[in-house]
């Protein structure tokens, strides 16, 4: 199986744009070296712009191309360890270095790009030597200083202002922080391509016109195994569950019970494994879901209910942009439909159930209701057995499912002792 790797990065870049929009700030912060009030700013955009941007000025300072490889991975990936506290990332200085060093640790094991963990952990640097980690001048990686200055002009640019409007205050502050915050080499590259009226309609159109990303991005035709795919759903559901206090092993959790139940049935390995990737991948549309309804401490109201089960929604609009995981698609987004028609969020009937996805909806079931939660403790496996064998009493899950699920941990069990 192989998976296309820039389909992949994509997806992960859709998913952390969704966490941006999620994302609830409330206290007005800014940034002590950079002076840029943050507070205002919309990040729904902020990693495909940042990305535009750096692959203008590695194209004009003429990287090589494995530099612009590393380069338009990180670049979509940069804010990876921040993925639920944009703002914040980008205001408080302690913040800062703790969100570049999540990021690097998050992506140190990412497959093929190997070079990628160093640039992201040095990309809020200055030039001066006044960044996070105390790194100056050409000790600092070139990609991260690449980074460093389109993740700035990004959050200067202002989507509510026509952008040759603002194009004279942007490049004055940029020419302001050569030398501080900036090399003069890449002061100079931006002035030269962004000298250009094309470069600013390329900014302001970046989010509903693809192709412009397109135009500048190298040419990755390195593709991922199914191992290596497994790495990157393991570093999302990290992320994942890390949205929400109470989820800190919920995808994780899934993931083991849909294999241990796919080798219990005898799946082939590489079936089994995608089963675990389903698993860990189940709920990636949560990025989209802000905290404080993942972690209200009480019962949700019926237009918090509605924000909720988007997620699933979400989760396959991010995965049915990979070519060719359809089924992983279709078993990780459908794991709250019911049998009789009234799940979601496509309200699909019994018959148009595969085994799989009703596996991996068990499976979510029980994870679910043995761990904690903000209004209740987790129960004991037989009180979830319980719930769930009325589940399927009402016809919302399936009977042969669960007595797989119950078999495979019995004899996972007695196994085990």
């Amino acid at each position: 199986m192989n998976i296309s790797i820039d389909n992949v990065i994509r997806a992960m870049s859709i998913s952390l744009d969704l966490s941006q929009v999620s994302s609830e700030h409330d206290t007005p912060v800014i940034e002590n070296i950079s002076n840029v009030d943050y507070t205002s700013h919309k990040f729904i955009h902020h990693s495909h712009r940042t990305t535009y941007m750096a692959l203008e000025i590695a194209n004009f300072i003429k990287l090589s191309e494995d530099q612009k490889k590393q380069l338009y991975v990180a670049s979509l990936l940069h804010d990876i360890g921040a993925a639920n506290y944009l703002v914040q990332s980008h205001s408080f200085n302690s913040f800062i270095k703790k969100h570049c060093e999540i990021g690097a640790d998050i992506t140190k094991n990412f497959p093929i790009f190997n070079k990628i963990s160093d640039i992201i952990l040095n990309h809020h640097e200055n030039f001066d030597g006044s960044g996070a980690m105390g790194l100056s001048g050409n000790n600092i990686l070139i990609e991260s200083q690449i980074i460093r200055i389109c993740d700035l002009i990004e959050i200067l640019y202002n989507e509510t202002i026509p952008p040759l409007k603002q194009k004279n205050n942007i490049i004055s502050w940029i020419k302001k922080n050569e030398n501080v915050i900036f090399s003069s080499k890449l002061v100079n590259a931006f002035l030269q391509i962004s000298s250009k009226d094309l470069f600013w309609f390329n900014i302001e159109n970046i989010s509903f016109m693809e192709f412009i990303l397109n135009t500048v991005s190298p040419n990755i035709n390195e593709c991922l195994n199914l191992e290596q795919f497994q790495d990157i759903a393991y570093i999302f559901s990290n992320i994942i569950d890390n949205k929400s206090k109470f989820t800190a092993t919920h995808s994780r959790g899934i993931s083991e019970l849909a294999y241990t139940v796919s080798k219990f049935i005898g799946y082939p390995e590489d079936k089994c494994i995608k089963m675990k990737i389903s698993g860990l991948l189940h709920d990636i549309g949560k990025l989209a879901i802000p905290t404080s309804i993942l972690d209200k401490n009480g019962s949700l109201t019926s237009q918090e209910f509605d924000i909720i089960k988007s997620h699933v929604y979400y989760t396959k609009v991010i995965l049915d942009s990979i070519v060719g995981i359809d089924d992983i698609s279709d078993w990780a987004s459908n794991h709250h439909e019911k049998l009789n028609g009234k799940g979601y969020p496509r309200s699909l009937s019994a018959n148009q159930l595969s085994e799989e996805s009703r596996i991996i909806g068990v499976c979510d079931i029980y994870q679910a209701l043995t761990e904690d939660r903000p209004y209740r403790n987790g129960f004991h496996s037989q009180k979830a057995f319980d719930i769930m064998d009325n589940m399927v009493y009402e016809n919302l899950i399936c009977k042969k499912a669960l007595t797989l699920l119950k078999k495979a941990l019995t004899f996972n069990n007695k196994i085990s002792s």
